[in-house]
């Protein structure tokens, strides 16, 4: 019996090519043909897209401190970044590599102390989950297709599988979701602001 493994990058592109009637490639290393390097465009764009959302296997949640010259460098696969828990009340977006201070008439770069952030990362492909490799590959040859060949009639078929991948990924979300509601982040947001002592 031959073991089902989750989708490689290669056999993602392939999924691309044959679904738009393409010569599938045996490897990624090296001069692609045009098809199979805009296949594998196509998979990367899709794929940072999906992930940018925020998804329970691509995000979380880190103290980071300022350096020497009050910067918070972000890691540079960072999609994007949100103040959270005791730093909530900041808000905050990424500029280059460098966590900004969003706040009215208090903006800037540089920080006095540790900030609490939830960070959305981008991972490469490989190390998604097997349900977010799926969906991405799906939608990646649907994109594909359409831009390639303009065939909307295919495209609506495709959609069908598209979407059943997109429901099994979002039952995983909410699978990895926490159970009770004081372990979520959001409630977690609005219970470091009560103040100590509080019944509740």
């Amino acid at each position: 019996m031959v073991a089902i493994t989750p989708k490689t990058e290669l056999s993602a592109v392939n999924l691309i090519l044959r679904n738009a009637g393409e010569t599938p490639v045996n490897s990624l290393s090296g001069e692609l043909p045009l098809e199979a390097s805009q296949a594998r465009e196509t998979l990367i764009e899709v794929s940072e897209d999906v992930q940018s959302k925020g998804w329970f296997f691509n995000t979380e949640v880190f103290k980071l401190s300022p350096d020497n010259n009050g910067n918070i460098l972000l890691p540079p696969n960072a999609l994007s970044v949100r103040s959270t828990g005791a730093s909530r009340s900041i808000p905050v977006t990424s500029r280059g590599r460098k966590l900004y201070n969003m706040t009215p008439l208090a903006s800037g770069d540089t920080f006095t102390g540790a900030m609490t952030l939830a960070i959305v990362f981008g991972l490469d492909f490989e190390e998604l989950p097997s349900v977010a490799r799926r969906y991405i590959a799906l939608r990646a040859a649907r994109v594909f297709q359409v831009r390639e060949t303009g065939d909307e009639m295919n495209a609506q078929e495709d959609n069908q599988d598209e979407q059943k991948a997109m429901a099994e990924l979002h039952a995983e979300q909410l699978a990895a979701e926490p159970v009770s509601l004081r372990q979520s982040w959001a409630v977690q947001d609005v219970l470091s602001r009560i103040p100590s002592g509080t019944v509740l």
